[in-house]
């Protein structure tokens, strides 16, 4: 990946994460908010591969959020796919290095596997062959 989109990924990181720490936290309610690295495999070395996901849950579930931030060098219009729990959770598509799946329940179900995001254990991310890149545990 060049330095150029690696400074994008890393900002769109910093950038998400901040948001997540900002979201005010009630330690009564089963709401949560938790950041995880995903960590390349062999076969996303081969491109460079690099990634986040973080989790937010506020007002006991009424606002869930799962967001997995990728770097890649794979070529524009590469369709990824996120999966939590063993489940899909999504796909998107890669950008100039980058892709984001953005999954919320304040406009859209959640998927079977992303409901509840406080229960999401591990999280990985393939290319269209099932190859997998990045993996990750919250």
């Amino acid at each position: 990946m060049s330095v150029p989109a690696r400074a994008i990924v890393m900002s769109l990181v910093a950038a998400v994460s901040l948001a997540v720490l900002a979201l005010p936290h009630d330690a009564a309610a089963a709401d949560c908010g938790e950041r995880t690295v995903l960590s390349s495999t062999p076969d996303g070395d081969e491109v460079a591969a690099s990634g986040v996901s973080m989790v937010s849950s506020l007002n006991d579930g009424a606002q869930q959020t799962l967001i997995v931030g990728v770097g890649v060098a794979v070529p524009d219009a590469t369709p990824l796919f996120v999966f939590t729990n063993g489940l899909p959770a999504g796909t998107f598509t890669v950008a100039g290095g980058i892709g984001t799946l953005n999954l919320s329940n304040v406009n859209d179900v959640l998927p079977a596997g992303v409901d509840p995001v406080c229960a999401i254990g591990p999280v990985w991310v393939t290319d269209a062959d099932g190859t997998t890149l990045l993996t990750g545990s919250f």
